[in-house]
Protein backbone atom coordinates (compact mmCIF):
# COMPACT_ATOMS: atom_id res chain seq x y z
CA UNK A 1 0.00 0.00 0.00
CA UNK A 2 1.90 3.14 -1.30
CA UNK A 3 2.32 6.06 1.57
CA UNK A 4 3.36 2.63 4.25
CA UNK A 5 6.42 2.40 5.93
CA UNK A 6 8.30 -0.73 7.77
CA UNK A 7 8.12 -1.19 11.18
CA UNK A 8 8.93 -4.55 12.43
CA UNK A 9 9.14 -8.35 10.75
CA UNK A 10 7.67 -10.80 12.24
CA UNK A 11 7.79 -14.44 11.15
CA UNK A 12 9.44 -13.11 8.60
CA UNK A 13 6.72 -10.92 7.35
CA UNK A 14 6.88 -7.08 7.38
CA UNK A 15 5.01 -5.33 9.47
CA UNK A 16 3.83 -2.06 7.61
CA UNK A 17 2.17 1.48 9.31
CA UNK A 18 0.07 3.10 6.38
CA UNK A 19 0.15 7.27 7.24
CA UNK A 20 -3.45 7.12 7.71
CA UNK A 21 -3.22 5.10 10.94
CA UNK A 22 -1.76 7.55 12.91
CA UNK A 23 -4.64 9.44 12.27
CA UNK A 24 -7.28 6.77 13.85
CA UNK A 25 -4.97 6.20 16.71
CA UNK A 26 -4.60 9.46 17.41
CA UNK A 27 -8.38 9.14 16.93
CA UNK A 28 -8.83 6.12 19.20
CA UNK A 29 -6.59 7.18 22.21
CA UNK A 30 -8.27 10.98 22.65
CA UNK A 31 -11.63 8.98 22.52
CA UNK A 32 -10.13 7.24 25.41
CA UNK A 33 -8.58 9.93 27.35
CA UNK A 34 -11.14 12.30 26.83
CA UNK A 35 -14.56 10.19 27.24
CA UNK A 36 -14.57 6.68 27.80
CA UNK A 37 -11.84 6.02 30.89
CA UNK A 38 -12.88 9.60 32.34
CA UNK A 39 -16.73 7.93 32.76
CA UNK A 40 -15.24 4.74 33.52
CA UNK A 41 -13.24 5.99 36.51
CA UNK A 42 -13.76 9.53 37.19
CA UNK A 43 -11.56 9.38 40.06
CA UNK A 44 -8.54 8.66 37.98
CA UNK A 45 -6.10 11.73 37.37
CA UNK A 46 -5.18 12.94 34.65
CA UNK A 47 -1.60 11.42 33.87
CA UNK A 48 -3.23 8.19 34.61
CA UNK A 49 -6.13 8.52 32.45
CA UNK A 50 -3.56 9.43 30.09
CA UNK A 51 -1.24 6.84 30.82
CA UNK A 52 -3.71 3.96 31.03
CA UNK A 53 -5.23 5.48 27.48
CA UNK A 54 -2.16 5.11 25.29
CA UNK A 55 -1.61 1.50 26.78
CA UNK A 56 -5.40 0.57 25.68
CA UNK A 57 -4.54 1.97 22.06
CA UNK A 58 -1.74 0.48 21.84
CA UNK A 59 -2.72 -2.80 22.40
CA UNK A 60 -6.03 -2.56 20.64
CA UNK A 61 -3.82 -2.00 17.96
CA UNK A 62 -1.91 -5.23 18.91
CA UNK A 63 -5.39 -7.36 18.53
CA UNK A 64 -5.94 -6.00 14.73
CA UNK A 65 -2.16 -7.43 14.15
CA UNK A 66 -2.98 -10.38 15.53
CA UNK A 67 -6.18 -10.89 13.96
CA UNK A 68 -4.42 -10.20 10.14
CA UNK A 69 -1.11 -12.73 11.72
CA UNK A 70 -3.96 -15.36 11.89
CA UNK A 71 -5.02 -14.88 8.37
CA UNK A 72 -1.48 -14.75 7.04
CA UNK A 73 -0.40 -17.97 9.01
CA UNK A 74 -3.09 -20.10 7.38
CA UNK A 75 -2.37 -18.60 4.26
CA UNK A 76 1.06 -19.52 4.67
CA UNK A 77 -0.32 -23.28 5.58
CA UNK A 78 -1.79 -23.31 2.30
CA UNK A 79 1.18 -21.88 0.63
CA UNK A 80 0.01 -18.48 -0.07
CA UNK A 81 3.29 -16.51 0.25
CA UNK A 82 2.19 -13.42 2.67
CA UNK A 83 4.70 -10.62 2.12
CA UNK A 84 3.10 -8.21 4.21
CA UNK A 85 0.66 -6.92 6.79
CA UNK A 86 -0.41 -3.25 6.82
CA UNK A 87 -2.04 -1.48 9.49
CA UNK A 88 -4.34 1.41 8.39
CA UNK A 89 -7.63 3.61 8.75
CA UNK A 90 -10.10 1.16 8.67
CA UNK A 91 -7.99 -1.70 10.53
CA UNK A 92 -5.19 -4.53 8.83
CA UNK A 93 -4.71 -5.91 5.49
CA UNK A 94 -2.66 -9.28 4.95
CA UNK A 95 -0.51 -8.58 1.32
CA UNK A 96 -1.30 -11.74 -0.01
CA UNK A 97 0.48 -12.78 -3.10
CA UNK A 98 -2.13 -15.00 -4.73
CA UNK A 99 -5.79 -15.56 -4.37
CA UNK A 100 -6.84 -19.07 -2.04
CA UNK A 101 -6.29 -21.72 -4.71
CA UNK A 102 -9.50 -23.84 -3.07
CA UNK A 103 -12.71 -23.04 -1.49
CA UNK A 104 -11.41 -24.88 1.42
CA UNK A 105 -8.20 -22.58 1.87
CA UNK A 106 -10.47 -19.46 1.31
CA UNK A 107 -12.83 -21.00 4.20
CA UNK A 108 -10.11 -21.45 6.80
CA UNK A 109 -7.95 -18.06 5.59
CA UNK A 110 -11.08 -16.26 6.21
CA UNK A 111 -12.43 -17.34 9.28
CA UNK A 112 -9.20 -17.46 11.08
CA UNK A 113 -8.86 -13.53 11.71
CA UNK A 114 -12.64 -13.59 13.82
CA UNK A 115 -12.02 -16.86 15.48
CA UNK A 116 -8.55 -15.14 16.43
CA UNK A 117 -10.58 -11.67 17.56
CA UNK A 118 -12.94 -14.40 19.40
CA UNK A 119 -10.12 -15.49 21.56
CA UNK A 120 -8.75 -12.92 22.40
CA UNK A 121 -11.70 -11.03 23.28
CA UNK A 122 -12.29 -13.99 25.36
CA UNK A 123 -9.50 -14.30 27.33
CA UNK A 124 -9.63 -10.30 27.94
CA UNK A 125 -12.62 -10.82 28.68
CA UNK A 126 -11.47 -13.87 31.34
CA UNK A 127 -8.49 -11.28 32.79
CA UNK A 128 -11.45 -8.59 33.64
CA UNK A 129 -13.30 -11.24 35.51
CA UNK A 130 -10.59 -12.21 37.56
CA UNK A 131 -9.32 -9.23 38.10
CA UNK A 132 -12.99 -7.71 39.33
CA UNK A 133 -14.44 -10.43 41.21
CA UNK A 134 -11.79 -13.48 42.22
CA UNK A 135 -9.17 -11.03 43.19
CA UNK A 136 -11.59 -7.96 44.70
CA UNK A 137 -11.36 -4.34 43.76
CA UNK A 138 -7.58 -3.57 44.22
CA UNK A 139 -6.75 -0.08 43.39
CA UNK A 140 -3.37 -1.38 41.77
CA UNK A 141 -4.64 -3.69 39.50
CA UNK A 142 -7.83 -1.81 38.64
CA UNK A 143 -6.37 -0.20 35.41
CA UNK A 144 -5.45 -3.87 34.68
CA UNK A 145 -9.17 -5.07 34.80
CA UNK A 146 -10.37 -1.76 32.93
CA UNK A 147 -8.26 -2.23 29.54
CA UNK A 148 -8.91 -6.04 29.68
CA UNK A 149 -12.65 -5.16 29.66
CA UNK A 150 -11.97 -2.49 26.61
CA UNK A 151 -10.22 -4.92 24.66
CA UNK A 152 -12.56 -7.60 25.47
CA UNK A 153 -15.30 -5.90 24.13
CA UNK A 154 -13.75 -4.56 21.14
CA UNK A 155 -12.66 -7.37 20.17
CA UNK A 156 -15.83 -9.40 20.22
CA UNK A 157 -17.08 -6.48 18.32
CA UNK A 158 -14.38 -6.68 15.61
CA UNK A 159 -14.85 -10.54 14.90
CA UNK A 160 -18.99 -10.14 14.62
CA UNK A 161 -18.92 -6.79 12.05
CA UNK A 162 -15.98 -9.34 10.74
CA UNK A 163 -18.17 -11.77 10.08
CA UNK A 164 -21.26 -9.84 8.17
CA UNK A 165 -21.44 -11.77 4.65
CA UNK A 166 -20.27 -9.04 2.04
CA UNK A 167 -16.92 -8.96 0.52
CA UNK A 168 -14.37 -8.07 1.38
CA UNK A 169 -14.77 -8.72 4.88
CA UNK A 170 -14.16 -12.17 6.43
CA UNK A 171 -17.65 -12.97 6.54
CA UNK A 172 -17.82 -11.83 2.65
CA UNK A 173 -14.76 -14.12 1.70
CA UNK A 174 -16.72 -16.88 4.07
CA UNK A 175 -19.82 -16.41 1.90
CA UNK A 176 -18.01 -16.77 -0.93
CA UNK A 177 -15.85 -19.62 -0.48
CA UNK A 178 -19.29 -21.57 0.60
CA UNK A 179 -21.10 -20.91 -2.27
CA UNK A 180 -17.94 -21.71 -4.36
CA UNK A 181 -17.20 -24.82 -2.86
CA UNK A 182 -21.27 -25.58 -3.77
CA UNK A 183 -21.57 -24.06 -7.14
CA UNK A 184 -17.76 -25.24 -7.99
CA UNK A 185 -17.85 -21.94 -9.26
CA UNK A 186 -15.58 -19.34 -8.33
CA UNK A 187 -16.51 -16.30 -10.65
CA UNK A 188 -20.08 -16.59 -9.44
CA UNK A 189 -19.07 -16.66 -5.69
CA UNK A 190 -17.35 -13.82 -6.30
CA UNK A 191 -19.94 -11.65 -7.60
CA UNK A 192 -22.76 -13.22 -5.16
CA UNK A 193 -19.98 -11.89 -2.15
CA UNK A 194 -19.32 -8.53 -3.80
CA UNK A 195 -23.29 -8.39 -4.37
CA UNK A 196 -23.06 -8.63 -0.92
CA UNK A 197 -20.41 -6.45 0.57
CA UNK A 198 -22.06 -3.25 -1.64
CA UNK A 199 -25.71 -3.97 -0.22
CA UNK A 200 -24.03 -4.02 3.52
CA UNK A 201 -22.06 -0.66 2.23
CA UNK A 202 -25.74 0.43 1.77
CA UNK A 203 -26.82 -0.17 4.95
CA UNK A 204 -23.77 1.37 6.54
CA UNK A 205 -23.92 4.69 4.81
CA UNK A 206 -27.92 4.59 6.07
CA UNK A 207 -26.80 4.03 9.48
CA UNK A 208 -24.68 6.93 9.33
CA UNK A 209 -27.21 9.15 7.79
CA UNK A 210 -29.42 8.06 10.82
CA UNK A 211 -26.73 8.61 13.17
CA UNK A 212 -26.21 12.47 11.90
CA UNK A 213 -29.82 13.39 11.80
CA UNK A 214 -31.44 11.40 14.91
CA UNK A 215 -28.38 11.26 17.48
CA UNK A 216 -27.20 14.41 16.32
CA UNK A 217 -23.77 12.21 16.26
CA UNK A 218 -21.93 13.76 13.44
CA UNK A 219 -18.43 12.16 13.93
CA UNK A 220 -20.00 8.18 14.61
CA UNK A 221 -22.21 9.06 11.38
CA UNK A 222 -19.73 10.32 9.35
CA UNK A 223 -17.58 7.36 10.55
CA UNK A 224 -19.99 4.63 9.33
CA UNK A 225 -20.47 6.72 6.16
CA UNK A 226 -15.77 6.41 5.33
CA UNK A 227 -16.72 2.24 6.40
CA UNK A 228 -19.35 2.20 3.98
CA UNK A 229 -17.22 3.93 1.04
CA UNK A 230 -14.73 1.91 1.73
CA UNK A 231 -16.45 -1.56 1.80
CA UNK A 232 -18.23 -0.20 -1.32
CA UNK A 233 -15.22 0.60 -3.55
CA UNK A 234 -13.83 -2.79 -2.39
CA UNK A 235 -16.82 -4.57 -3.38
CA UNK A 236 -16.96 -3.28 -6.42
CA UNK A 237 -13.05 -3.78 -7.33
CA UNK A 238 -13.88 -7.18 -6.87
CA UNK A 239 -16.33 -7.44 -9.21
CA UNK A 240 -14.50 -5.45 -11.77
CA UNK A 241 -11.15 -7.94 -10.84
CA UNK A 242 -13.69 -10.78 -11.29
CA UNK A 243 -14.71 -9.43 -14.99
CA UNK A 244 -11.02 -9.08 -16.34
CA UNK A 245 -10.28 -12.13 -15.00
CA UNK A 246 -13.36 -13.75 -16.99
CA UNK A 247 -11.45 -11.64 -19.86
CA UNK A 248 -8.31 -12.46 -19.66
CA UNK A 249 -9.23 -16.25 -19.52
CA UNK A 250 -6.17 -18.90 -19.92
CA UNK A 251 -3.72 -16.41 -22.14
CA UNK A 252 -0.22 -16.59 -21.03
CA UNK A 253 2.15 -14.65 -19.88
CA UNK A 254 4.86 -15.70 -22.96
CA UNK A 255 2.28 -14.37 -25.43
CA UNK A 256 2.50 -11.00 -24.09
CA UNK A 257 6.07 -10.54 -22.28
CA UNK A 258 8.95 -8.18 -23.82
CA UNK A 259 12.06 -11.03 -24.71
CA UNK A 260 14.29 -8.54 -26.02
CA UNK A 261 15.22 -7.17 -22.52
CA UNK A 262 18.21 -4.60 -23.36
CA UNK A 263 20.03 -5.06 -20.03
CA UNK A 264 22.48 -2.28 -19.27
CA UNK A 265 25.90 -2.72 -16.43
CA UNK A 266 25.31 -1.45 -13.00
CA UNK A 267 28.04 0.83 -13.27
CA UNK A 268 27.06 2.46 -16.41
CA UNK A 269 25.26 6.18 -15.30
CA UNK A 270 21.89 7.25 -15.56
CA UNK A 271 22.91 9.66 -18.38
CA UNK A 272 24.25 7.11 -20.54
CA UNK A 273 21.15 4.78 -19.77
CA UNK A 274 18.39 7.66 -20.79
CA UNK A 275 20.48 8.93 -23.97
CA UNK A 276 21.42 5.25 -25.01
CA UNK A 277 18.69 2.96 -24.35
CA UNK A 278 15.50 4.57 -22.93
CA UNK A 279 14.92 7.35 -25.12
CA UNK A 280 16.13 5.81 -28.29
CA UNK A 281 13.70 1.99 -27.22
CA UNK A 282 11.13 4.09 -25.58
CA UNK A 283 11.42 1.88 -22.79
CA UNK A 284 9.42 2.00 -18.86
CA UNK A 285 11.73 -0.55 -17.52
CA UNK A 286 15.23 -1.88 -18.07
CA UNK A 287 17.57 -4.83 -16.40
CA UNK A 288 20.32 -4.48 -14.91
CA UNK A 289 23.61 -6.72 -15.37
CA UNK A 290 26.73 -7.65 -13.32
CA UNK A 291 28.73 -9.66 -15.76
CA UNK A 292 26.03 -12.23 -17.00
CA UNK A 293 23.66 -11.83 -13.82
CA UNK A 294 20.74 -9.58 -13.61
CA UNK A 295 20.72 -8.06 -10.70
CA UNK A 296 18.36 -5.52 -10.86
CA UNK A 297 15.65 -3.19 -12.58
CA UNK A 298 15.36 0.28 -13.32
CA UNK A 299 12.29 1.97 -14.07
CA UNK A 300 11.83 5.90 -15.20
CA UNK A 301 9.28 6.55 -12.11
CA UNK A 302 12.94 5.83 -10.66
CA UNK A 303 14.50 8.50 -12.31
CA UNK A 304 12.29 11.24 -11.71
CA UNK A 305 13.52 12.13 -8.23
CA UNK A 306 17.29 12.19 -9.79
CA UNK A 307 18.01 16.27 -10.78
CA UNK A 308 18.90 15.86 -14.70
CA UNK A 309 22.42 17.93 -13.61
CA UNK A 310 23.33 14.63 -11.56
CA UNK A 311 22.61 12.00 -14.19
CA UNK A 312 25.78 11.92 -15.61
CA UNK A 313 27.22 11.13 -12.39
CA UNK A 314 24.66 8.80 -10.56
CA UNK A 315 25.65 5.04 -11.32
CA UNK A 316 22.63 2.95 -12.30
CA UNK A 317 23.08 0.48 -9.45
CA UNK A 318 22.17 3.25 -6.76
CA UNK A 319 18.63 4.08 -8.40
CA UNK A 320 17.64 0.34 -9.00
CA UNK A 321 15.11 -2.10 -7.52
CA UNK A 322 16.95 -5.36 -6.65
CA UNK A 323 16.06 -7.90 -8.76
CA UNK A 324 14.59 -10.15 -5.62
CA UNK A 325 12.03 -7.41 -4.69
CA UNK A 326 10.66 -6.93 -7.92
CA UNK A 327 7.84 -8.97 -8.13
CA UNK A 328 7.94 -11.99 -10.97
CA UNK A 329 5.78 -14.59 -12.80
CA UNK A 330 6.71 -17.62 -15.30
CA UNK A 331 6.10 -17.91 -18.68
CA UNK A 332 3.51 -20.18 -18.33
CA UNK A 333 1.50 -18.34 -15.74
CA UNK A 334 -1.54 -16.99 -16.76
CA UNK A 335 -2.02 -12.94 -17.26
CA UNK A 336 -4.98 -13.61 -14.81
CA UNK A 337 -1.94 -14.38 -12.32
CA UNK A 338 -0.22 -11.36 -13.31
CA UNK A 339 -2.71 -9.12 -12.76
CA UNK A 340 -2.40 -10.69 -9.00
CA UNK A 341 0.88 -9.77 -9.34
CA UNK A 342 -0.04 -6.11 -10.45
CA UNK A 343 -2.63 -5.72 -8.24
CA UNK A 344 -0.36 -5.52 -5.60
CA UNK A 345 2.56 -3.75 -6.76
CA UNK A 346 3.38 0.30 -7.94
CA UNK A 347 6.35 -1.26 -10.48
CA UNK A 348 5.29 -0.78 -14.21
CA UNK A 349 7.07 -4.19 -14.58
CA UNK A 350 6.88 -7.77 -13.56
CA UNK A 351 10.04 -10.40 -13.87
CA UNK A 352 8.79 -13.36 -15.82
CA UNK A 353 11.28 -16.16 -14.78
CA UNK A 354 11.97 -19.52 -16.06
CA UNK A 355 14.42 -22.04 -14.02
CA UNK A 356 15.62 -18.76 -11.61
CA UNK A 357 16.94 -16.93 -14.71
CA UNK A 358 15.38 -14.04 -16.39
CA UNK A 359 13.89 -14.42 -19.42
CA UNK A 360 11.32 -11.00 -20.31
CA UNK A 361 9.40 -8.48 -18.86
CA UNK A 362 5.65 -7.87 -19.07
CA UNK A 363 4.54 -4.32 -19.22
CA UNK A 364 1.76 -3.19 -16.66
CA UNK A 365 0.68 -1.26 -19.98
CA UNK A 366 0.93 -4.02 -22.38
CA UNK A 367 -2.00 -5.71 -19.87
CA UNK A 368 -3.78 -3.07 -19.50
CA UNK A 369 -3.76 -2.34 -23.50
CA UNK A 370 -4.63 -6.55 -24.10
CA UNK A 371 -7.33 -5.88 -21.53
CA UNK A 372 -9.13 -2.99 -23.32
CA UNK A 373 -8.98 -4.57 -26.34
CA UNK A 374 -10.61 -7.74 -25.22
CA UNK A 375 -12.89 -5.73 -23.63
CA UNK A 376 -14.05 -4.02 -26.81
CA UNK A 377 -14.19 -7.64 -28.33
CA UNK A 378 -16.48 -8.97 -25.65
CA UNK A 379 -18.09 -5.94 -23.80
CA UNK A 380 -20.38 -8.92 -22.06
CA UNK A 381 -18.13 -11.05 -21.41
CA UNK A 382 -16.12 -14.35 -22.74
CA UNK A 383 -19.32 -16.75 -23.24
Amino acid sequence: MPGSITVARVLGIDIRIHFSWFLIFVLILLSLADRVLPQLRPNWSDQKTYIVAVITAVLFFVSVLLHELAHALTARGFRMPVSSITLFLLGGVANLAKEPPSARAEFLMAAAGPLASLALGAVALGIAFLVDVRLGFDPALDPVGVVASYLGVINLTLAVFNMIPGFPLDGGRVLRSIVWAVRGDRSQATRIAARGGQLVAGLLLLVGVYRMVAWNDSFGGAWSALIAYFLYNAASGALQQDRMTSLLGDVRVSSLMVKDLHPVGASSTVGALVRDVVVPLNLAAVPVSEGERIVGLVTIAGLKGIPQERWDATLVRDVMTTVDAVPSVSPDDTLVVALERFSSSDLPVLAVLQRAMLVGLLQREALAGYLRMRESLYPRGLR
